[in-house]
């Protein structure tokens, strides 16, 4: 086992790439905290053995295994902060401390419209994107902490190089999550930052209570819809895996792929002509990738406008909160809003359970 410490005078916390989780796994793989043991969450948990407050992160890229980066904690909160996901300024707003972020990746892909106004004001700066972050930027900023998450450790080499420059990387693994409220409740792990768990518990409880109460709602529809998932793309089609966010999002709301899932996490391809015979016993299609109207999303084949729901017009998409350059609340504070994701669906796809409610991240496609 190698344990990595920075220290510098400023230091917020050391971390270290380990060989063991805290706490072990409970027998479904979770991982275990005295502190806190996540409900949901799979990626995450908050230890006190030996007296010091530790957050430990667990597989946060991709197919990663066996892999825990562990942060001791000060009692000093973090003043200024960089996140490389819009996602990582929605878990910092729904625990009331956006106001330390300095800088941001990608300012452009932002929806949350005050976050917008402080980039272009210039309170905070846009850091750049992926391979090209500005290191002179970062150095100015000082930030004591960088939110940052990494595709199959792809973002590993530009984290040693922040190292190299003093800078510390805080890995953030919600998007690795099989529970929508698995990535919500990574809430707790921010919180814990800045020694606010408590409030952070709490706010989530109200989430996940409101997310299960709308899952108790749609459990005895029968029978399920029967629904076409994603879009064509190339030459292909993706289609997730039953273990993943989209897949339990979909059952939660009394509806069924049409398309037979395999048992994994992670989306996969399949042929397009593969999906388009499953599409015909379709009565809705969601989550339609790029696509704002049935023109653009006939533009992606020539098979699409023969797909029933299509010329039903029973096609609905998570664009109904967009920024003009692209940024999509659906992503944003759809993350720590599982359930509102979950009221649109069950809107979408059994609308007499839900009579007078209103889409949110969701648009039918005209």
């Amino acid at each position: 086992m190698t344990t990595t410490t920075f220290i510098r005078a400023s230091a917020y916390f050391a971390m270290g790439l380990l060989a063991s989780s805290c706490g072990g796994r409970s027998p479904g793989g979770k991982a275990r905290g005295n502190f806190y043991t996540p409900l949901y969450a799979q990626g995450f948990c908050i230890d006190t053995a030996g007296g010091t407050k530790t957050l430990t992160v667990l597989n946060p890229f991709q197919n990663s295994t066996e892999v825990a980066y562990r942060y001791a904690l000060s009692s000093s909160p973090p003043a200024r902060v960089v996140c490389m996901s819009t996602t990582h300024v929605a878990f910092l707003r729904f625990i009331g401390q956006e106001a330390c972020i300095a800088g941001v990746s990608g300012a452009g892909y932002l929806y949350d419209s005050a976050m917008q106004a402080a980039c272009r004001e210039g309170r905070v700066s846009d850091v750049g994107y992926e391979n090209t972050l500005n290191m002179e930027k970062l150095l100015a900023l000082q930030p004591d902490v960088i939110f940052a998450y990494g595709v199959a450790g792809e973002f590993s080499a530009t984290a040693a190089k922040l190292a190299e420059l003093g800078l510390h990387v805080l890995y953030v693994g919600e998007y690795t999550e099989s529970h929508p409220l698995g990535k919500a409740e990574w809430a707790v792990a921010f919180a814990s930052l800045f020694g606010s768990e408590q409030a952070a518990i709490a706010k989530f409880a109200q989430v996940a209570k409101a997310y299960e109460e709308l899952k108790s709602l749609a459990a005895g529809v029968a029978p399920k819809t029967p629904t076409l998932l994603n879009a064509p793309w190339s030459d292909s089609w993706f289609v997730p895996g039953s273990q993943g966010n989209a897949a339990q999002l979909l059952r939660d709301a009394g509806g069924e792929s049409v398309i037979a899932l395999r048992n994994q996490r992670d989306s996969y391809p399949i042929s397009i002509e593969q999906a388009y015979g499953s599409a015909q016993g379709a009565e809705v299609w969601l989550n339609t990738g790029q696509a704002k109207s049935l023109a653009e999303l006939r533009g992606m084949h020539k098979l699409v406008e023969s797909i029933p729901a299509f010329r039903y017009g029973s096609v609905y998409n998570s664009v109904a909160r967009m920024s003009p350059q692209g940024g999509s609340d659906f992503f944003e504070s759809g993350t720590v809003n599982p359930h509102l994701i979950l009221k649109d669906l069950i809107k979408i796809l059994h609308p007499d359970l839900l009579p007078r409610d209103t889409l949110t991240y969701y648009l039918q496609l005209r």
